[in-house]
């Protein structure tokens, strides 16, 4: 098992109060016991775990002794850290609820795992929005006395609401019919039952690099093979994108076109129009996650992928959670109809179908999106102003470019390791998303994925701490310069 699998299971292994080396030894052993690790692993040679994780050869060196004390692990000179596969039964440890190599990534740790005493710079959840009339959360007694009248089983959506985001789509410009709409449990239930429809294992994703981690998990659960396309200022590299259609047989395109997840990018007009004449050229399903585009700050959002086509299989995936409230949990697709009955017969399989008062409440608001969105745009305005004088005051050396909308700002930083950083930036109580870990090979090390949309008060005292951190990041640099990469990226 290579050491980046051994950095990503272990998650935010060191967290919590006590010395580096046994929250390193505790964080494999749980690993190990679960059979994340499995019996018969070769484990990372010391130094090289020591410069993944930032911390020193000693600290690692030390983690090891202690399992090997519990007989977990055995040495052998010459050939390596081994996971012993009889020692399995010689020790009882509290096991965390959660099971499997994804629960310990960003998307699956977000909800499964919330730190103590930390301060969240990775997931970008923004606050309530000020404003926004409590009553719109609530249904009036007429239309619930109205809805409790019915069975509340509605698989593909209330008819209501699908009618209601059919007309979302045609004030946008993209005529579409409640036939066209499923309405799922948000966009992450959307991707997944989109990706559920196509892809097997061994199949080949074009993905977007770097992407939504949550869409790497989703991919990878399926057993597919990632293949990165570059995105630069206009979105998606269609240059690139061409060029790997004609040397493979990818199943599948996934972008986000609007307000890019993590860069900001918007996708342009001309590259909008030839996704959709390549996908029809070569059959190719594509994915467009909209989930975003309501979060413009600036200007008019642009047409969808699917507006550019005329019955190509493009699936628009949207959300109302990140314009409204991330508990809201409604989301939905748009496809042609033939596909929508089969992707309802997944949604049948996944849930039976989106809880009835959630989708009434959604209904009554989207009545005031307009409204929302204008409250949205000020909040979003205010926090990416607030953000950006945080850096520049405590941060000057790094950089980003300012994006049209979204949640994030995708930071470069002047040297270093942005994985490396993000261990040592834990130990000062702040977790951030390296830009990694949104990569489908690892690249784009130089980067971190800051959310604006995060309160005020958790910008105001994460920004210190992560300056803090970075000089100590730069000052074991300086200390021993062969434990953590510091080549100008």
């Amino acid at each position: 098992m290579d050491v980046a699998a051994i950095v990503t299971l272990l998650g935010s292994w060191s967290h919590s109060p006590g010395p580096l080396y046994r929250l390193l030894a505790q964080a494999l052993r749980e690993a190990i016991l679960e059979g994340d690790i499995p019996a018969g692993t070769r484990l990372p040679a010391e130094r090289m775990l020591a410069e993944a994780l930032a911390v020193s050869r000693n600290t690692v060196i030390a983690a090891y002794d202690v399992l090997q004390q519990e007989d977990l692990i055995q040495r052998q000179h010459g050939s390596g850290t081994w996971v012993q596969a009889l020692a399995l039964k010689k020790i009882e440890v509290h096991r965390p609820t959660s099971n499997g190599s994804l629960a310990r990534s960003p998307l699956f740790e977000m909800v499964l795992n919330e730190p103590q005493d930390m301060l969240d710079l990775s997931t970008g959840v923004p606050g309530a929005l000020d404003g926004l009339a409590l009553e719109t959360f609530t249904l009036p007694e007429n239309e619930l006395t109205a809805l409790l009248s019915t069975p509340g089983y509605a698989p593909l959506g209330l008819p209501e609401l699908r009618h209601a985001v059919a007309r979302y789509f045609g004030q946008m410009g993209l005529a579409t019919s409640a036939e066209q709409i499923l309405v799922t449990s948000g966009a992450q239930q959307a991707l997944s039952l989109a990706a559920m429809l196509y892809v097997q294992r061994g199949d080949t994703v074009l993905v977007e690099n770097p992407t939504y981690f949550g869409a790497l998990d989703t991919f990878r659960a399926l057993g597919a093979r990632l293949l990165p396309v570059p995105v630069d200022q206009d979105g998606l590299r269609v240059d690139i994108l061409q060029r790997a259609l004609g040397t493979c047989l990818p199943r599948l395109l996934y972008l986000t076109p609007t307000f890019h997840n993590p860069s900001g990018a918007v996708l342009s007009q001309a590259r909008r129009q030839s996704i959709a004449s390549l996908a029809r050229e070569f059959a190719l399903p594509v994915i467009e996650d909209n989930a975003f585009a309501d979060l413009g700050i600036a200007g008019k959002e642009p047409l969808p992928i699917a507006g550019f086509g005329s019955g190509e299989t493009v699936l628009t995936l949207g959300s109302m959670n990140k314009l409204f409230w991330q508990g809201l949990r409604v989301g939905w697709i748009r496809a042609p109809e033939v596909l929508i009955t089969r992707l309802g017969r997944l949604k049948v399989i996944a849930d039976l179908g989106t809880g009835s008062l959630t989708q009434a409440i959604a209904l009554r608001l989207l009545r005031h999106l307009d409204e929302v969105k204008a409250l949205r745009r000020r909040q979003l305005l205010l926090q990416l102003d607030l953000l950006t004088a945080l850096l520049r005051e405590h941060l000057p050396t790094w950089t980003w470019t300012a994006p049209d909308g979204g949640f994030f700002l995708w930071v470069h930083l002047p040297d270093g390791d942005a994985s490396e950083f993000a261990q040592i930036a834990s130990r000062f109580g702040v977790v951030v998303t390296p830009g990694t870990v949104m990569s489908v090979d690892d690249s784009h090390q130089s980067y971190l994925r800051l959310p604006f949309s995060s309160p005020p008060d958790l910008l105001a005292k994460g920004i210190p701490r992560l300056a803090q951190a970075w000089s100590a990041y730069k000052q074991l640099a300086r200390e021993n310069p062969a434990s953590i990469t510091m080549v100008p990226l």
